[in-house]
C-alpha cells in the first residue's frame, strides 16, 4: 500500500529559518504539501513534487524524513525538508491554494494539526533551525 508524504519547504532569513506553508482546497487551512506516493518513486521524490505543484518551490529534498523517529504515527504521511532555491510566479495548483512564509514559531501556532506541528519541532532541533 503505497503512502503518503510531506514536503516542508524552508528558506533562511538572515538568522531566521522560514518555512513555507499553503492552504487546503476544501477548507482553507494552512497544511504543509503533501501527496500520494507513486509507483516507482520514493517518499522524498514526492515530496518535492507536491512542493512544486502545490506551492510553487523548487530546491534540494532530504533523503531522510523528519519524522522517522519512534513517537511519530508511522501510519501517518512523512515529512520531508527541502531547502527552496527556486520560488515559482506560476505553478499548476495557483488558482486553487494560496502560499505564505512563516517563522517556525508562527507556524506552529497556524497549523491546526498537531502531527505537523510535532514534525515542525523536530525539524528544528534536528536541522538547528532558528525559530
Amino acid at each position: 500500500m503505497p503512502g503518503q508524504s510531506n514536503a516542508l519547504p524552508y528558506r533562511l532569513n538572515g538568522d531566521t529559518c522560514e518555512v513555507l506553508l499553503v492552504t487546503s482546497r476544501r477548507k482553507g487551512k494552512w497544511i504543509l504539501p503533501k501527496g500520494k506516493i507513486e509507483p516507482g518513486e520514493t517518499a522524498s521524490q514526492r515530496a518535492a513534487a507536491e512542493a512544486f505543484e502545490e506551492a510553487g518551490v523548487l530546491g534540494t529534498v532530504s533523503k531522510q524524513p523528519l519524522n522517522a523517529s519512534a513517537t511519530f504515527d508511522p501510519s501517518r504521511a512523512k515529512i520531508y525538508a527541502l531547502r527552496v532555491e527556486t520560488e515559482l510566479e506560476q505553478w499548476p495548483e495557483m488558482t486553487s491554494r494560496k502560499r505564505a512564509w512563516f517563522s517556525l514559531s508562527e507556524a506552529r501556532s497556524i497549523l491546526q494539526d498537531e502531527k505537523l506541528r510535532c514534525g515542525l519541532a523536530v525539524f528544528a532541533a534536528e536541522w538547528g533551525a532558528a525559530t
